[in-house]
């Protein structure tokens, strides 16, 4: 027997009506529709949508519904269409909430109908990530660097900087070109902070390429739980397109935690740490869904950044592992660097990018590559030297050297260093010219030197940005910096 199709005014054709069993705080279950299928919307009798399916067994069905105040055994009816959200360029600009409706007043979104749960490109859909997706801040571009359709994972303590991270990715995206469109999940965390990233977009006029999609701590169920997935049917939009895209989930470890209530409240089996058996497919389905596509699907990516909160630096517990292990790395943040003022405070050591050099820029990746073995060094070499250890002036100028790198990357929030300016300031640490300068003016010598060379010397850069960095370049940069070198330590002689 062929479904019968529903329509707003006439429901004598539907052969199935379930009636609510249960319910509680917007989640609840519903008895009959046997037919029914995952993730499809129910409606009322008036034809208005009132919840979506999430799961279902031989007797009942596991519904997520819109509102919180639904009275039991009201009749509910299948609308046999998936849960869609509208989505078009005009997402640009807008607020909207976890189930996809407008926060902002600018009236409902336009476009075509997506749906929100959709499979992950396969593999053949896919191509290696291989184009850089600069993120203006430099501990990052220089010894983690992120490429387009990659998901790299911010994870740490709360309060080290992950958000802060986050934003400056998404704020120096405004630079990108070709450009690339940001989506910022908020999920589950509190009114404020909705404020204040809506004030800070304002201010850097984000909002001409991004989008905002909230579901604060005091929203429904429904729409925490669909938050993430809102906001990558937005992103996927763009990637379908041609377009290159990026997405913020902030955070996932709330998103887990919420999926853990609802599963509770529908009386499924806990597992580890009480959350259920499916937690790992929910969120290794979502973030798969992040890719660099192939040329026959138009070649555009999706670029995630799913953050996680840990307890006391406990990356070991279940939703940690097991983001990490369905990520390409992960950016730690550690306690002890953001009580000592090195910010942002990223552990080198314990940080991966699983692409690497692959997605850096060629004449960055050149300079660059020896920083992390001097980072590594620098630490061992600490250690001895706490121990009162006597070191050869060869190590004595391998911790000089470390402590040199780990002061130029440091980085104010909000602020935005091009990679090509970037690449320069590598090189004139591996070439020595900080050596013979206090440490105490080291960071006034890296400022003033980077807004000489971009107020000043602009073809440089932009003969770096276009991926030549041959010997004449490197001549130019040297007799630069050696001007400017004497000019600074004789301006600070006579300043004495």
């Amino acid at each position: 027997m062929k479904r019968a199709r529903s329509s707003k005014n006439n429901f004598f054709g539907i052969k199935e009506i379930g009636h609510i069993y249960s319910f509680f705080a917007g989640v609840g279950k519903v008895k009959g529709l046997p037919n029914v299928g995952m993730h499809e919307v129910l409606i009322d009798q008036n034809g208005k949508e009132i919840g979506i399916v999430i799961g279902f067994d031989e007797e009942f069905v596991d519904v997520l519904f819109f509102d919180t105040n639904i009275p039991l055994n009201k009749p509910v009816f299948r609308s046999f269409r998936p849960f869609s959200i509208n989505v078009s360029d005009a997402c640009i600009g807008r607020v909207i909430d976890g189930v996809g409706k407008p926060l902002d007043n600018l009236g409902e979104l336009t476009g075509e109908k997506y749906p929100v749960f959709r499979s992950a490109p396969s593999i053949i859909e896919r191509e290696p990530v291989s184009v850089p997706l600069t993120t203006g801040i430099k501990l990052i571009d220089i010894t983690l660097p992120i490429g387009r359709g990659q998901r790299e994972l911010i994870i740490g303590d709360r309060k080290l900087g992950k958000s802060t991270i986050a934003i400056d990715i998404v704020l120096n995206q405004k630079y990108a070109n070709p450009p690339v469109y940001c989506i910022y999940v908020i999920c589950g965390q509190k009114q404020r902070k909705l404020h204040e990233l809506i004030d800070i977009f304002n201010r850097y006029e984000a909002f001409t390429y991004s989008t905002i999609v909230s579901a604060t701590s005091d929203n429904s169920f429904a729409s925490l739980y669909l938050a993430p997935f809102i906001g990558t049917t937005i992103g996927e939009y763009f990637r379908d397109n041609g377009k290159d895209a990026l997405i913020v989930y902030d955070d996932l470890s709330k998103h887990a935690k919420i999926y853990r209530d609802i599963s509770l409240i529908l009386e499924r089996a806990p597992g580890r740490e009480a959350y259920p058996g499916d937690i790992f497919s929910l969120h290794a389905g979502l973030l798969e869904r992040s890719a660099k596509l192939c040329k026959k699907k138009k070649g555009g990516s999706l670029t995630a950044l799913p953050i996680v909160e840990t307890q006391e630096g406990d990356i070991t517990s279940f939703i940690s592992t097991n983001l990490i292990s369905i990520t390409d790395g992960q950016i730690y943040l550690e306690k002890g660097l953001f009580e000592k003022g090195f910010l942002p405070a990223i552990n080198i050591g314990l940080s991966v990018s699983r692409i690497g050099g692959k997605a850096q820029p060629k004449p960055l990746r050149k300079v660059s590559e020896g920083i992390r073995l001097s980072l590594a060094q620098h630490k061992e070499l600490q250690k001895l030297s706490q121990l009162e250890t006597t070191l050869s002036i060869q190590a004595q100028k391998r911790v000089f050297r470390g402590e040199l790198i780990l002061e130029l990357l440091k980085q104010k929030k909000h602020t935005n260093i091009p990679w090509p300016q970037q690449t320069i300031l590598v090189y004139a640490v591996e070439q020595g010219f900080f050596d013979d300068i206090e440490k105490s003016q080291w960071s006034e010598f890296e400022n003033l030197l980077l807004e000489l060379i971009k107020n000043k010397y602009f073809n440089i850069l932009e003969k770096i940005k276009n991926g030549i960095f041959n010997h004449e370049i490197k001549q130019k940069i040297n007799k630069i910096i050696t001007d400017f070198k004497q000019e600074f330590l004789l301006t600070k002689e006579e300043n004495i």
